[in-house]
């Protein structure tokens, strides 16, 4: 947009002065009679200044958004969303003119035919000095709009003034102070009231010292009174000590506020244009033109005016929906008959009418833009394009010469200009893709997508479509091709300067070509010698913006495509240096090559060799000569095809070049493959692999020598290097000689490498003929033998020239390459083919050594038990032909947080010694147990010894025997076998806690000794028990969780805890003999603990809980097994003393059969008289004897026995007697228990009677 006037093609913001703010703006613009005519401001008061107007000035500065974005859209130099335009003036300053001079001699103002009446004015009418209506004009009498006038509102004539004073706080001085404040002040309003213009004026304090808030709020009002200041103006005051924070909102505070202003001031303009296009007639002009020469502006030319300046108007209020309407009606009144159509082609109407349409365009474009409407934006951009040919064909001098094509490579760069400065969300581009992030993941957007107003469905033709910049631009450099093109054509005789060439000469020019925003024909195509415009800059700068914008969005082919036209624009202006600088990186990341474009590489890597060859880069021209030998691209005739000479015609070579080349970023003459002849191999094992070198050179190209090849590994193998050596022969090759197979021998060489890419400083080294003529192959066997186990991957195959004038280190990376297909081998017929089945060839890996070595487990049982004593014994049998010194280790791990600790049997101090015995803080993990050195087929026992863990768990036993052989001491051996150990619980048990009848009497409640604390037997130095005595039974029935049959040894109940002042006696019914009780899995073992509880004091009646244990010591049925002690937990068991309870027993008559003899036995333990009903009931199974209701009276600590005699008629069956026993005082109903031979359930106690009677 640059040939197009600045001030016409702007942006509009509300203009502001800042008067008295830091220095004056010294940009001075021409305007028609400004310093004859124009209002001079002038102000007695000095400059604000210190810090504080530095910041303020700088605040100020922040919020201009002259170079900010066109958009609505919050952003850098917007306060939000809101914009300004600010100019430093000082204090003194002159706002343009509102009319101009009147001419020294006026003729009438009317015409003859008009017949004005004698009353009719005969002083003439003053206009604006920018107005068609005014003599001496530019734009009389029948011109548009003028540059100018857009340039004062945009310069000269601001929307406010804000006027910056220091304000005093001496309090000796501030009413001297304060009155010429006032004085100033009224005078600059007066000044701008009296100018006609609604400019408002702002007023800011600034404090040179701190002010109490009461005197500064009395001394603003009354400058406010004494000035006048209304409520369409301002005052601000600013304190001294403020932070920067402090001044930027206080900057914000000011132009939030007089921001409804500036817009009411731009608002009242429009109203005032609107006002003059309702009138509905045309101005008089202050003097008629001269009559047959020129004519006055028409009413549709009145309209375009007055509908340019309403959108002009509008977009300083930020309507620009209002603007762009206003546009547009200024641009079809400006096409229609009257106007554009009745302007002469050699008229310079004709240019500022095409002027003032493409000004049209370009503000509706933006209008469009800002609010979204892409596709109405390319829509009305193809729209104007056409009209305009359209106009030029028929009115003007035609499009088929250069003025137009410099047209349509402009208007194309407007477009783009437009875009960059709109900044389309649809168009931005993150900031983490770099300049040409060609090969990014994400793929910006390349064209906007229809606007919603497009019903859905409409087929829209690619061109409606809004694209990226870079379209436009590459559209213009096509157009400034064509333009250059015919600037070639202009004959020699059209091209001497005005001043040279006959005045008929000129004038035919003048008719030939369209010289519309683009010089003349004697500067667009300058005679030798002569300065002129300059077509190849100008195309390179277009062409490196339309790159950079195509490279953003990762459209390669294209940004490559402009790249290489830049580098040769550069090149036809001779600038081999930047031609080099774009091809450079274009050539080492080209996607021609990747896609097999083999005439776009050619043409690439010819252009940049012809650039390395003019600025002497040997580098480059050694690594192009290197691609350019490849067989893929078509040869040149009569050219030389020697790469070891590819230097040999340039001139003195001050320093020896040294180039490395990386084979993705090129291609070659020679191609490398490695691959190894086995996936998988071992350490110490020997392991073939073969490189083979094929050459892609021309077939007329010469032989090419490489110096040496280095192999570079990832893993634990050595570099291999194999350099040349032309007496060595090949081992085997096919008939034809195209193929040949090179044995080679590496041996260690601990010297540093050569290779620029190696860091290794030893390597393995050989030697073979690395001469490769062209359209041959070169297969080199290698025999390794791998001494670290691990993966080995062949990464890069250097090859490396050492020639006289140059060095070259060629890095072809095997992981980017596609892989061979084929191996060779020897045989019969020379060499055959053998498929390669990897996809990773070139990676094998490398097993440790097959160790010989056996671990045997005697002694390994399917199922382990917890608390279990285990002993694993291992045999350690070398199988190896020679002898083994070798090292153990054993480690236990599982899934719980704790691991059995493991120990050495023979650690153990005597034979019948535990693990458990062994305090010691071994871990589960031991090695470095050194077996010592065993002969072959010899054998060594080790134990290892440990003790199971309470809880259920599963274990990996992993044993590791590392060793080494005496034939090969640098490589390590190691066999590894692991077991799984599973333990579970050997036993499961469930038990019944049953209460039992004491023999003993009860102690008498009213003969109850008095001891005086706690007596203690001498004996065992217990305290003596002498509160109530309870018995109780625990039945226990144990069942055998096992896999096999366990000998139970012994079943013993121990008492871990017992609370609340009691003690406890356990005796079993029956023990178990000394041969044990063999259980089978799931049967079940019943065993029986009598317990006597007594308490402490006969006064403690709380109730006592118990923790118990059951302890079986088992072993496995079998000679020779341990004893293992394990320990069940017995739920916890309450035993209430306080508490009165009923308990039954029965017992069968000696004498009477069918008779049972049926007691009840009511305890009574507390301190109080209980009273008790009982209450038998009848059954038909039994008749009893005895009482059917009985009261029962218990003093404290009594217990009282009923006897029922019961004769049952069931004969080997149970009986049910129910008994119901209520304590009276409490109405509840005792629970009666049930001792030996006796059963329960819900509702009472049941009796065996036996068959028998």
């Amino acid at each position: 947009m640059d040939a197009y006037p600045p001030d016409l093609i702007a942006h509009n913001l509300p203009f502001i002065f800042l008067s008295g703010l830091g220095s004056v703006d010294l940009e001075q613009r021409e305007y028609p009679l400004l310093k004859e005519n124009g209002i001079n401001i002038s102000l007695g008061l000095s400059n604000v200044s210190g810090s504080v107007a530095d910041e303020l000035l700088g605040c100020f500065q922040e919020f201009d958004a002259r170079d900010a974005s066109w958009n609505g859209r919050p952003g850098q130099g917007k306060m939000g969303t809101i914009g300004f335009k600010f100019r430093r003036v000082g204090r003194e300053f002159t706002l343009p003119p509102h009319k101009a001079n009147a001419p020294s001699s006026s003729p009438s103002l009317l015409a003859p035919d008009q017949n004005p009446s004698p009353t009719s004015s005969q002083h003439p009418i003053l206009h604006s000095p920018l107005s068609p209506l005014t003599p001496g004009a530019r734009s009389f009498p029948d011109g548009f709009i003028p540059p100018a006038w857009a340039m004062k509102h945009q310069y000269l004539l601001p929307s406010a003034i804000i006027f910056f004073v220091n304000f005093t706080s001496d309090t000796n001085t501030s009413t001297l102070h304060d009155n010429k404040l006032k004085n100033e002040i009224d005078a600059l309003r007066k000044s701008i009231s009296s100018s006609s213009y609604k400019t408002r004026l702002v007023v800011v304090l600034v404090s040179d010292g701190p002010i109490s808030r009461l005197d500064l709020d009395d001394r603003i009002a009354n400058i406010r009174k004494a000035t006048g200041l209304g409520s369409k103006y301002s005052l601000f005051s600013l304190p001294v000590d403020v932070s920067v924070v402090e001044i930027r909102a206080f900057v914000a505070t000011v132009l939030s506020t007089i921001h409804p202003t500036c817009i009411e001031y731009y608002r009242d303009l429009s109203k005032h244009t609107r006002r003059k296009r309702n009138r509905g007639s045309t101005p008089l002009p202050t003097a008629p033109p001269t009559s047959g020469t020129s004519q006055t502006l028409s009413s549709q030319g009145w309209i375009v005016r007055y509908e340019f300046k309403l959108g002009f108007f509008a977009e300083f209020r930020q309507e620009m929906d209002t603007a762009g309407r206003s546009y547009e009606s200024a641009y079809e009144a400006l096409f229609g008959d009257d106007v554009f159509e009745s302007v002469a082609y050699w008229s310079p109407r004709f240019d500022e009418a095409r002027l003032l349409a493409d000004v049209l365009i370009i503000r509706t474009l933006r209008c469009l833009l800002w609010s979204g409407q892409t596709t109405s934006a390319s829509q009305l951009w193809a729209s104007h394009r056409t009209r305009v040919q359209d106009i030029v064909d028929r009115k003007g001098k035609g499009c088929n010469n250069y003025g137009w094509e410099a047209w349509e490579a402009g208007w194309s760069t407007v477009m783009a200009d437009i875009l960059e400065k709109i900044d389309l969300p649809v168009f931005s581009i993150s900031k983490e893709l770099g300049s040409t992030a060609v090969q990014s993941a994400t793929s910006p957007t390349i064209y906007a997508a229809p606007e919603k107003s497009i019903p859905i469905g409409e087929r829209l033709p690619p061109w409606d479509l809004l694209h990226h910049p870079g379209y436009w631009l590459r559209r213009s450099a096509k157009k400034t091709n064509a333009r250059r093109r015919l600037a070639m054509e202009i004959p020699e005789e059209d091209r001497n300067p005005p001043g040279e060439s006959p005045a008929s000469q000129v004038a035919s020019k003048s008719h030939l070509y369209d010289i519309y925003l683009c010089p003349e024909p004697h500067f667009e195509n300058p005679l030798p010698g002569r300065d002129g415009f300059e077509h190849a800059a100008h195309l390179a700068k277009t062409l490196k913006r339309s790159a950079y914008h195509f490279g953003q969005r990762m459209q390669a082919r294209t940004f490559e495509g402009l790249q290489l036209e830049l580098a040769r624009e550069c090149m036809k202006d001779r600038k081999w240096e930047d031609a080099q600088k774009v091809l450079i990186p274009l050539w080492q990341e080209l996607s021609w090559r990747r896609a097999g474009w083999w005439k776009m590489v050619e043409e690439v890597s010819w252009t940049l060799r012809e650039c390395a060859q003019h600025t002497g880069d040997l580098k480059t021209l050694i690594a192009v000569e290197w691609e350019l030998m490849s067989d893929i691209l078509t040869p040149k005739q009569d050219w030389k095809y020697d790469f070891c000479a590819c230097l040999d015609n340039v001139g003195s070579i001050d320093s020896r070049p040294h180039t490395i080349i990386q084979s993705e970023h090129s291609l070659g003459c020679l191609s490398a493959y490695f691959a190894f002849d086995l996936a998988q191999g071992h350490v110490g094992e020997t392991l073939t692999a073969q490189l083979i070198v094929s050459s892609r050179a021309h077939k007329s190209s010469a032989s090419i020598t490489v110096s040496s090849i280095s192999i570079v590994f990832e893993g634990s193998l050595k570099e291999i290097n194999v350099d040349h050596d032309e007496s060595e022969q090949p081992a085997a090759l096919i008939p034809n000689g195209s193929v040949q197979m090179h044995d080679v021998t590496l041996h260690e060489d601990s010297s540093p490498l050569s290779s620029p890419s190696s860091k290794k400083t030893n390597s393995m080294t050989g030697l073979s003929n690395l001469t490769i003529p062209s359209a041959s192959t070169k297969v080199f066997e290698f025999s390794i033998v791998p001494r670290i186990a691990g993966e080995i991957k062949a990464t890069n195959v250097i090859l490396h020239f050492r020639e006289d004038l140059f060095d070259l280190d060629v890095v072809i990376s095997l992981n980017t390459i596609s892989r061979s297909d084929n191996s060779w081998f020897k045989s019969k017929a020379g060499l055959s083919r053998k498929t390669l089945t990897s996809d990773l060839s070139f990676a094998t890996e490398i097993l440790p050594k097959p160790p010989k070595l056996q671990i045997d487990f005697s002694n390994i049982q399917v199922t382990y038990y917890t608390d279990e004593i285990v002993v694993m014994k291992m045999k350690i049998v070398n199988a190896e032909d020679e002898e083994a010194e070798a090292i153990l280790d054993v480690k236990m791990t599982g899934q719980s947080n704790s691991t059995p600790q493991l120990y050495r049997l023979s650690d153990l101090e005597s034979p019948g010694e535990t693990p458990n015995d062994v305090a010691s803080a071994d871990s589960s993990h031991f090695g470095g147990l050194h077996l010592g050195k065993l002969a072959p087929s010899t054998s060594r026992e080790e134990s290892i010894s440990f003790c199971a863990l309470h809880e259920m768990a599963e274990y990996e036993l992993e044993v590791k025997v590392t060793y080494h052989l005496p034939s090969d001491p640098d490589t390590s051996i190691s066999k590894a076998t692991s077991r799984s150990l599973v333990f579970i619980r050997p036993f499961e048990a469930n038990c019944d806690f049953l209460p039992r009848i004491h023999p003993d009497p009860w102690p008498n409640y009213f003969n109850v000794g008095e001891t005086e604390g706690d007596e203690i037997d001498a004996s065992t130095e217990e305290i003596v028990a002498r509160g109530l005595v309870q018995r109780w039974s625990l039945l226990t029935r144990t069942t055998s969780l096992a896999v096999e049959s366990l000998v139970i040894e012994s079943m013993e109940l121990r008492v871990v805890e017992i609370r609340n002042g009691a003690t406890c006696k356990i005796f079993p019914n029956r023990t178990i003999d000394s041969r044990g009780l063999v259980i089978a899995p799931k049967d079940l073992c019943a065993r029986e603990f009598g317990m006597e509880l007594q308490k402490f004091s006969l006064e403690d009646r709380r109730s006592s809980t118990m923790a118990l244990q059951m302890e079986i010591q088992w072993r496995r049925d079998s000679p020779g097994a341990r004893s293992t002690i394990t320990s069940l937990a017995v739920p916890q068991v309450s035993v209430p003393f306080g508490e009165p309870r009923v308990l039954a027993s029965a017992e069968p008559s000696p004498e009477v059969p069918s008779l049972i003899h049926l007691d009840y036995v009511l305890e009574n333990p507390s301190i109080h008289v209980l009273n008790f009903n009982l209450t038998m009931e009848g059954n038909e199974d039994f008749a009893f004897s005895g009482p059917r209701s009985l009261a029962v009276q218990l003093v404290p600590l009594s217990r009282h026995t009923v006897r029922y005699n019961v004769l049952s008629s069931v004969k080997g069956g149970w009986i049910q007697p129910v008994l119901r026993v209520v304590d009276t005082y409490f109405n509840k109903t005792l629970r009666i228990s049930e001792t030996e031979g006796m059963r329960a359930d819900k509702r009472g106690i049941l009796v065996w009677v036996d068959a028998d009677g």
